[in-house]
């Protein structure tokens, strides 16, 4: 047995030095976490250099070899060190040594896979067109040893292409290991750790003067000095390190490859405008990030930002249409420093005279509170105040629910919300804010209110012909109205209150809807004004921070709302009119009377949307013929209506209503969508804001128009379903002779297969650009009346254009591949004879060959593609030869349209 030393310094990290290969320490302490250091010939721990000594591990070790009969002795310097500036050149130093290994590695493998590939390809020379292994031939032992080498070679080729790869992505990443060590950016968020930890270290243990805590807070010091020298040589050198300094609200930052609007300006982030559902976009304002009267915010590290332009630059930058780079930035930001834009809002700020604090009535609740326990049969409403207290004017309200029934989803069941809108309209209240948790309670959740101004109702005649008259300026009949709970089912133009049951319509202001996700349950009742024949609508503030298009786009809606007027009521059926514009035009009767027959026994369950006529005191339908049809086979008088009053005949909105809600129908024919979109584009609509209203691409609304270039046959043969859609838009773009006379070839089932026919299709446009080109056009032969003379096909297709020195080449080019395509029934001869195989008997013939069954079933497979390319190709040359040859008839006289 030998004495061994374990000895362990900073500089040179945990060694054994005394043992020597074979001697057995290896093997005892390999267990420990020890490995073998061929260039410093000793045994040792790895990455233990520049720590502290791991006893662990080294007692562990010393019992290990103790136990085998070795005398071991430790010894623990930890006050031999190095700098962290020596450690981190040693690192640099063998990083670059690592590089060159590795460099040299790379391309030993890549050498050698070159060469193991061209071996392979060398041999595989005898196998000419894959030339199957001829079983009992004296060629078969050889072939086969071939083979198995071509394997052998091919395997190794892309294990050491494989290898190559490996060793060279680790050359590149040492080679790059110190630009990114060294990385300003990347070196400072590494401070920030540092110094966290340096913190941490100086609160629980800043008295220690020696020990392990000691060396842990020196260390840490000395590695943030090195640090910090580093950055500042990276700004001497003209690096750009930003801080907050750098930044005003209302700037903008480039992080992450996109231009953000800076919110706010923190000592260690900046606040930018974040919206997930716009993300990624090349700017992002606070507009796009306003939601609900809140800018949502996303956290920027300063050490990703990229650049800064000032946000007065930015908005001159978009109205031009352009998004800034990293130089026009710059040069912005240089004309205008972030201390001079905070200098002006500070300015502004002082300037701005500040708001006299507006007096409310102390007698009005502000808001309410609503507790339900889940499953319970009563609900408490609570009135509060200002300060979220009790009000003491408005006793506490017991809410019950329905016998037989629950309240289900804590405080948004149904049931409950039409009792508390119920409460609240008789109090002469509306729900105007987000429900959210009281906190204060403990329980339930409370919701702001206002008081609302209802209109009174006009009452109406006994025809109707008076509210008509007047454009229904006042509320509907009560009793005309339907139930509450499915009225957002007939038009986002319509919220109300509930009313003992019955829909009070109401006018809503332009805003956008709560973004609570339990707030939409509560929608129908927030944000509610009068009417301009009722008292005066409540002021309200100018909303701050709104973008010119929205500023449009609430102008545009505040200008339809005063023109157009909508109303929810019952009409008479035989005052309906259908649309002569609706682009549907066929219905299918049997699906028409099981409508008929569901309305019959439960009645309608969704309104129609009509406008009404006040020079003919008709309506007319804008949405919901089906509807109309199946109440006038059921029998009714009365339709639930949604009627839409100063809307003129020929409006562009109705018919882009119309086609968008028949669009997506199953029952639409494709006819019927292009004639519908073909009405879109004669009433003024481009193609982009077609696709966009009804919610298809661009492309689609495209190849839908085509299919009117159709001649009449055609397109009677797509609507009745003898005329695939696909093949439909090929034929469209042939002449309309052709197209018919395509038609009949079609119908006669001249085509094997669409694919066929599509083929063809492709030849002959083909050939009519061709001819159009030359001044002359041609139609298919097949349909004419004058036959070619003989009948005969040309021994070339086509040949009326081959000119006569070119026919010997064509003839032995044509020897030559016919040949070979002959060959192919050997293939087919092999094919059979493995089909006629049992699995079992291809198994035990196959398995024991290079490459296995799974090799040959590779060769196979790649085979069928092969022949489902040729098939393919051969489609469109039989196309071309037929269009070009026996099924085409020119008439050079005419001239090309």
């Amino acid at each position: 047995m030998a004495a061994i030393s374990i000895t362990h310094t900073r500089a040179d990290g945990t060694l054994i030095t005394d043992s020597v290969k074979g001697d057995g320490v290896w093997e005892i302490v390999r267990s420990h976490g020890f490995r073998p250091f061929r260039s410093i010939g000793a045994l040792g721990i790895p990455r233990s250099r520049d720590k502290e000594a791991d006893t662990w591990r080294i007692n562990r070790a010393k019992q290990a070899l103790e136990a085998a009969g070795h005398e071991v002795t430790v010894e623990i310097k930890e006050e031999v060190r190095r700098t962290f500036a020596e450690a981190e050149a040693d690192r640099v130093e063998r990083a670059e040594d690592r590089a060159e290994r590795f460099s040299d590695r790379a391309g030993r493998a890549a050498a050698s896979a070159d060469a193991r590939r061209a071996k392979a390809d060398h041999i595989s020379k005898r196998f000419e067109f894959g030339q199957p292994i001829l079983v009992g031939h004296h060629s078969e032992r050889r072939a086969r040893r071939d083979q198995e080498r071509i394997h052998t070679n091919m395997r190794k080729s892309f294990e050491e292409r494989d290898r190559a790869g490996y060793l060279a992505n680790r050359a590149e990443a040492a080679e790059n290991y110190e630009k990114h060590r060294n990385d300003p950016m990347r070196t400072l968020r590494r401070l920030e750790r540092l110094r966290a930890d340096l913190r941490a270290h100086e609160r629980h243990n800043g008295d220690a003067t020696e020990g392990r805590h000691a060396r842990a807070i020196q260390d840490l010091r000395e590695e943030i000095t090195y640090w910090e020298e580093l950055i500042e040589k990276a700004k001497a050198d003209g690096v750009k390190v930003w801080g907050p300094d750098d930044f005003a609200p209302g700037d903008f930052v480039l992080a992450r490859r996109s231009w953000y609007e800076v919110a706010r300006v923190n000592p260690k982030t900046l606040s930018i405008a974040w919206n997930l559902r716009l993300a990624p976009m090349a700017v992002m304002t606070a507009e796009d990030a306003t939601f609900n009267g809140r800018v949502s915010t996303h956290s920027a590290d300063y050490t990703q930002v990229q650049a800064r332009c000032p946000g007065e630059a930015m908005r001159a930058f978009l109205a031009d249409g352009k998004v800034p780079g990293t130089k026009s930035a710059r040069e912005a930001s240089e004309a205008t420093p972030a201390d001079v834009v905070r200098a002006a809002q500070a300015e502004a700020k002082k300037a701005r005279s500040k708001p006299k604090k507006r007096r409310t009535d102390p007698k009005i609740p502000k808001r309410v509170r609503l507790e339900c326990r889940l499953g319970a049969t009563e609900a408490t409403v609570t009135f509060l105040n200002g300060n979220s207290q009790p009000h003491k004017d408005h006793e506490p309200v017991t809410l019950t629910a329905p016998d037989g029934e629950k309240y289900h989803q804590a405080t948004w069941s149904r049931n409950l919300q039409k009792q508390l809108a119920e409460l609240l309209a008789e109090r002469g209240y509306g729900v105007s804010g987000e429900w959210k948790r009281c906190r204060s309670a403990g329980w339930g959740e409370a919701a702001a209110i206002e008081p609302v101004l209802t209109t009174p109702a006009v009452p109406a005649t006994p025809n109707g012909s008076a509210e008509e008259d007047q454009g229904e300026q006042g509320a509907p009949e009560p009793g005309s109205a339907v139930n509450c709970e499915n009225s957002s089912k007939f038009t986002p133009d319509l919220v109300g209150t509930h009313c003992t049951g019955k829909w009070v319509p109401t006018k809503v202001d332009l805003v956008k809807p709560p973004s609570h996700p339990r707030g939409k349950a509560m929608a129908a009742t927030t944000k509610t004004t009068t009417r301009k024949s009722a008292a005066p609508a409540k002021k309200t503030a100018e909303p701050t921070k709104v973008s010119k298009r929205r500023e449009a786009i609430a102008e545009n809606a505040a200008a339809t709302a005063e023109a157009v007027k909508t109303v929810l009521k019952r009409v008479p059926v035989d005052r309906v009119d259908a649309d002569p514009n609706q682009p549907r035009k066929h219905f299918d009767e049997a699906k028409l009377n099981e409508l008929a027959g569901s309305m019959a026994r439960i009645g309608q369950q969704q309104p129609v949307s009509v406008r009404y006529n006040a020079a003919t005191r008709r309506y007319t339908l804008i949405m919901g013929e089906r509807r109309w049809r199946a109440a006038k086979i059921a029998g009714l008088t009365e339709l639930d209506a949604v009627v839409q009053h100063g809307i003129q005949d020929g409006d562009r909105t109705i018919r882009m209503k119309a086609v968008a809600e028949n669009v997506g129908r199953a029952d639409m024919t494709p006819m019927e969508e292009a004639q519908g979109f073909q009405g879109l584009v004669d009433d003024g609509y481009t193609l982009e804001e077609v696709a966009e209203g009804v919610g298809k691409s661009t492309a689609y609304v495209g190849w839908r128009l085509d299919l009117l270039k159709l001649c009449p046959n055609a397109q009677e043969a797509m609507s009745k379903g003898h005329l695939p859609p696909a093949l439909a838009w090929y034929v469209s773009k042939l002449s309309t002779d052709n197209q018919t006379r395509f038609l009949a070839k079609y119908m006669r089932g001249g085509f094997s297969s669409t694919r066929d026919a599509e083929a063809f299709v492709n030849a002959c446009r083909a050939e009519e650009e061709r001819r159009a080109s030359q001044g002359s056009f041609f139609v298919l032969a097949d349909e004419t009346t004058t036959p070619k003379p003989g009948g005969e096909q040309d021994a070339l297709p086509g040949a009326h254009d081959v000119p006569d020195e070119e026919r010997e080449a064509i003839a032995a080019d044509r020897q030559k591949l016919v040949k070979k395509v002959d060959k192919l029934s050997t293939a087919g001869e092999i094919l059979s004879e493995i089909v006629a195989m049992d699995a079992d008997q291809l198994a035990l013939l196959l398995a024991g060959t290079g490459g296995g069954v799974g090799g040959y079933r590779q060769r196979i497979e790649h085979l069928r593609d092969l022949t489902t390319k040729a098939i393919k190709n051969l489609r469109d040359a039989q196309a071309v030869a037929a269009v070009r040859a026996g099924a085409i008839e020119i008439n050079p006289e005419a001239t090309a349209n």
